[in-house]
């Protein structure tokens, strides 16, 4: 490896050199002997892109380069190795080099370039985003205006839809839909509440496109890259709405003033509820909403200070569920209280250095599908931890620099909570926690041979476990590993100037380490389309032909397994 450039200075008499300090001093690139150069071009126009960024995706503090006015760019002195490139410009979707697949297997293999080598990438092209544009009504057939339109991604198999941005509609009712990736979408329009004094018994309701109340109904817009999807034009539905009131007190029994109230609508087949917008608390505590027939959660919050960060006492929450059958819903009662509490201990097990400072470890609350307010938790010097301000569904994480230390647990009393949701009410006391770290990980060391029995690394192994209820989307359970490249290098590239590689055995086994110890299935497939390594379908397909293995953080577990092919008809 060639190396990194220094210039050196011989000073003499009053004009000496200073010295930079150490703390001060920028590290130069890590810098090599090869050149990557290619063209940048609009994927509909074949237009060169100018002023494109191109980074290299490779160790070494190296700055990204633009093109020039024909789209071309040309990175020297890369080092050897295998690497990305990733490509992005204003107006256009990012993309990488080589260009991600539809398989984790291609989605994962890189660029390899030796020593001296100029790798021309050649032609590397740049989408638009996807667009779902459209127009809306109301039930009489007049344009919807300021409707919130919502677009939601379906994942393969069983998984719930994902938002993936959203918009408004103008006053002619038109709505469009920018930068989105291939896939399959549905649209949602949901309109503002209706003011309690509304004289009319009908609201809107959330409706998804062609015109339908029930996301099982919806009719799903695939969009391929860079299309644009017109034409979408449906009309919101009418409900029977109902009045909701009641008072909000706060934690003295007052009635709470400077408190806004809405409605989340919940859902269990979205993956998070809508929230509607609400009101004002009136100056008495008294509430009144409108809304059409389903099930909600009423949130109300203390509005924030202007004269300061809000302290504890001033973030004040109340939470009531509710379903709204068409009839008024009247005399409820809202208490305000304080977001929940949680607190505890670290608690490392086993025998590597504990950290000298817990400021580089976070102890967090995620939401679980539902709304999380995650409120903030601080850790002691003594390891002990406090968090205040949380509402809502969460589950707790811990993460960080850790090094060898990674959360096993999270334990009150004998019952373990990690990725469990919790629903933190205001004012509860979540307290006596362990969060459990250890340096002692499972691991499990694959040996895959191919339909000849032949060893093989052309692979993609999974393991998840036996406890199908830990089959989700946010499962640690689940596991999928690509054997990565290793190369050999020739001593300069061949005739047709492709580096020469040869395979070189593994400097590590592979294997799939970190996953908590208990039951699991392998098995080691031929290839496996991206987002589908979750699909609860597909595992109960790959369960009847995979390897049954045990693991723990006593000591490796050696699996030997054939590799199969992907069974598309899963999907």
């Amino acid at each position: 490896m060639a190396a990194a450039g220094i210039i050196s200075f011989t000073s003499t008499g009053a004009y000496a050199q200073p010295t930079m300090p150490a703390r001060d001093r920028v590290l130069p690139p890590i810098t090599g002997t090869a050149i990557i150069k290619g063209r940048v071009v609009d994927a509909q126009t074949g237009v060169g892109v100018a002023r494109a960024r191109v980074r290299l995706q490779a160790p070494g503090n190296r700055p990204p380069v633009l093109t020039d006015d024909t789209g071309a760019f040309r990175l020297a002195e890369a080092l050897a190795g295998t690497f990305y490139l990733s490509v992005d410009r204003s107006g256009y979707m990012a993309t990488r080099v080589p260009e991600p697949g539809r398989t984790i297997r291609a989605s994962v293999k890189p660029l390899v370039i030796v020593d001296g080598q100029t790798l021309d990438v050649g032609t590397v092209r740049l989408y638009r985003g996807g667009v779902i544009a459209g127009r809306l009504t109301d039930a009489q057939g007049e344009p919807a205006e300021f409707v919130q339109i919502q677009v939601l991604r379906l994942p393969p198999g069983r998984g719930k839809p994902q938002q993936r941005g959203g918009g408004s509609t103008n006053d002619l009712g038109e709505f469009r839909l920018p930068r989105l990736e291939a896939g399959r979408y549905l649209v949602r329009a949901q309109t503002r509440n209706m003011t309690p004094d509304d004289p009319t018994d009908t609201q809107p309701v959330p409706t998804y496109y062609p015109g339908v109340l029930s996301i099982d109904q919806a009719q799903p817009i695939a969009i391929e890259r860079g299309q644009t999807a017109t034409g979408i034009e449906f009309a919101l539905l009418d409900g029977i709405s109902s009045v909701v009131s009641g008072t909000v007190m706060d934690a003295k029994g007052q009635p709470a003033t400077s408190t806004y109230i809405n409605a989340r609508m919940l859902n269990d087949t979205v993956s998070d509820g809508m929230t509607f917008g609400g009101s004002s608390v009136r100056p008495d505590g008294t509430f009144q909403l409108k809304l059409a027939p389903g099930a909600y959660q009423l949130e109300a919050q203390a509005a924030a200070r202007y004269d300061g960060p809000p302290g504890p006492e001033d973030q004040q929450y109340a939470r009531l569920r509710i379903v709204v059958s068409g009839a008024p819903l009247s005399g409820l009662t809202m208490t305000m209280g304080p977001g929940a509490a949680i607190s505890g201990k670290l608690v490392f097990e086993g025998e590597s250095p504990i950290p000298e400072h817990f400021d580089q470890i976070r102890i967090g609350l995620e939401s679980s599908g539902t709304n999380c307010q995650p409120g903030r938790v601080v850790i002691a010097a003594s390891g002990a931890f406090h968090g205040q301000g949380i509402v809502g569904t969460c589950v707790i994480t811990a993460q960080g620099n850790l090094g060898r230390w990674a959360v096993k647990s999270v334990m009150q009393e004998d019952v373990d909570l990690i990725d469990r949701p919790i629903t933190f009410d205001p004012g509860q006391q979540l307290t006596n926690l362990r969060v459990v770290l250890s340096d002692r990980r499972t691991e499990l060391v694959l040996q895959v041979a191919d339909g000849h029995d032949a060893p093989t690394r052309e692979y993609v192994a999974m393991a998840f476990p036996q406890d199908k209820t830990k089959w989700n989307e946010m499962s640690r359970y689940i596991r999928t590993y690509v054997p990565p490249a290793q190369i050999a290098r020739a001593p300069g590239p061949a005739a047709n100037g492709s580096p020469v590689v040869n395979a070189a055995p593994p400097v590590r086994p592979d294997a799939i380490s970190g996953l908590p110890p208990g039951e699991y299935y392998a098995v080691a497939l031929d290839d496996l389309p991206l987002d589908s390594g979750r699909d609860a379908d597909l595992l109960e397909a790959l369960a009847g032909a995979a390897v049954r293995v045990t693991l723990t953080d006593a000591a490796p577990v050696r699996v030997s397994l054939r590799r199969r092919a992907f069974p598309g008809s899963t999907r």
